[in-house]
């Protein structure tokens, strides 16, 4: 009975190991499931960050494209005027500051402007707060490279370069042009006056900026400053291209606020995630475990726990023996217990029962671990062999199954031998299996008509041995 057991356990572990397997792939897919979704808010975290980032960078260049557009457009209303040429021209200098200088000295047009003779010379120079022209103020560098740029085209052109600088102690927004009369025509190569003004990127300008585009603080640093991690930047260019400067500000974090706001939300799905995976795995589990153990048993022989004749059936559309069936790699060894009714007539069922597992646990013992044995019904068992020298293994085999069965056992007052008659089939590449159990078949019944110890090979397909 001990061996019955421990067949049916054997018989039951693949259920057992299916439902693990279930249960495993459930839990890995509700895990994968919240690392999804976790993975989905911190990418949309980030991805809210990046946008808010792109956007800030958009606006702030708006607005300083704004600022130099303005800046470029009152340049152009000033210098493009013949009065203002008059009054430069003829060194009018009061009404110059009456029409020019107050524009950067007591209006929000300009923060400073700057008038340069024909040649270069610097003539006035006004600048935010202050009270007329002052010639300290001139930036002479920005002059010069402004100058330059102005005059490299001829001047009915109305060249207008802009951009940004630094004039004095502040990054600017500036712009130049010359300071024409009325009706200046294409090849005209007189030198005039050269107009320069703009307006200081102050922490006054930066913070009403900053206000108006709804962003943190903004500051100006050097061009090639490391951004820290929790900074934005814009790179601001000279009129020739070349970085001058940067602003900084701290980097909007819109996602951060959203994950924060969501994070409940999140962990609750996460747990309910879970928990659903485990209760589904879990049921999932059990039920396919039951299913796969109710398969088992259906192929399982009750008594002996080895595998039946349906079993069989399923067995030898397997591909390790469709495989041998081909190629002929196989034998079997057909069984049936000798006197095994009378046995069963004179002690009854449970004698009978008993004999036949003891009979299935040595028959187990001789053959190798994996070869199989089948109970086909009643007292007649089947061992398939597989092997690419089939004919020798099933002799070596059946020797051993014979010295197993040998010696009797006692069973309720009586001994009693459990010898079976032996019927022997070899496979060959052109033998179907039905051929093959038929012919193990009629060699076993030869066997028992001849009421013969020796095993009967079926004649025909192994010469080398020696049938009885």
């Amino acid at each position: 009975m001990q061996f019955a057991a421990q067949r049916a356990s054997r018989s039951i572990d693949p259920a057992h190991r299916l439902a693990r397997r279930i249960f495993l792939t459930s839990v890995t897919n509700g895990l994968a499931a919240i690392l999804v979704i976790v993975g989905v808010s911190f990418w949309l975290t980030a991805h809210v960050n990046t946008q808010a980032s792109t956007t800030s960078k958009a606006l702030i260049n708006s607005a300083l494209e704004a600022g130099v557009q303005s800046v470029t457009i009152s340049v152009q209303d000033y210098a493009f005027w013949d009065f203002a040429y008059l009054l430069v021209t003829e060194r009018q200098s009061q009404e110059l500051y009456e029409n020019f200088g107050t524009g950067a000295t007591s209006s929000p047009t300009f923060d400073f402007i700057y008038i340069l003779d024909g040649d270069g010379t610097a003539l006035y120079a006004y600048q935010s707060g202050g009270t007329g022209s002052d010639l300290s103020v001139i930036d002479s560098r920005l002059a010069a490279q402004l100058y330059a740029r102005v005059t490299a085209t001829e001047p009915h052109t109305f060249n207008t370069p802009s951009g940004f600088a630094f004039a004095g102690e502040y990054l600017s927004t500036v712009a130049a042009a010359r300071i024409l009369p009325d009706g200046v025509a294409e090849g005209d190569t007189r030198d005039f006056p050269i107009l320069i003004a703009g307006n200081w990127l102050s922490e006054t300008y930066l913070q009403n900026m900053a206000e108006r585009l709804l962003l943190p603080a903004i500051s100006i640093h050097e061009a090639d400053t490391e951004v820290p991690f929790d900074q934005s930047a814009f790179l601001l260019r000279d009129i020739e291209g070349q970085p001058v400067a940067q602003l900084m500000w701290t980097a909007l974090r819109p996602g951060q606020n959203l994950l924060q706001t969501a994070l409940p939300v999140l962990l609750a799905l996460c747990a309910l995630t879970l928990i659903a995976t485990l209760t589904v795995g879990r049921a999932s589990s059990i039920q396919a475990s039951e299913l796969l153990e109710q398969k088992q048993l259906a192929r399982t022989d009750k008594l002996t726990g080895l595998i039946n004749r349906a079993g069989l059936e399923e067995l030898i559309t397997s591909k390790p023996l469709v495989d041998a069936i081909a190629r002929g790699h196989l034998a079997v060894v057909y069984l049936d217990l000798n006197n095994f009714k009378v046995l069963n007539d004179a002690e009854g069922h449970d004698a009978g029962d008993l004999a036949l597992q003891i009979f299935a646990e040595r028959v187990v013992g001789a053959i190798r671990a994996d070869d199989i044995i089948v109970r086909m019904g009643g007292d007649e068992f089947i061992c398939i062999l597989i092997d690419k020298n089939p004919g020798k293994t099933a002799e070596n085999i059946v020797r051993r199954i014979m010295a197993a069965t040998a010696p009797p056992v006692r069973i309720g007052d009586a001994t009693h031998a459990l010898h079976p008659s032996i019927g022997v089939a070899v496979g060959a590449p052109d033998l179907a299996w039905r051929d093959l159990q038929k012919n193990a078949d009629r060699a076993m019944y030869r066997a028992k008509s001849a009421k013969t110890r020796e095993p009967v090979f079926h004649p025909g397909l192994t010469s080398q041995l020696r049938p009885v």
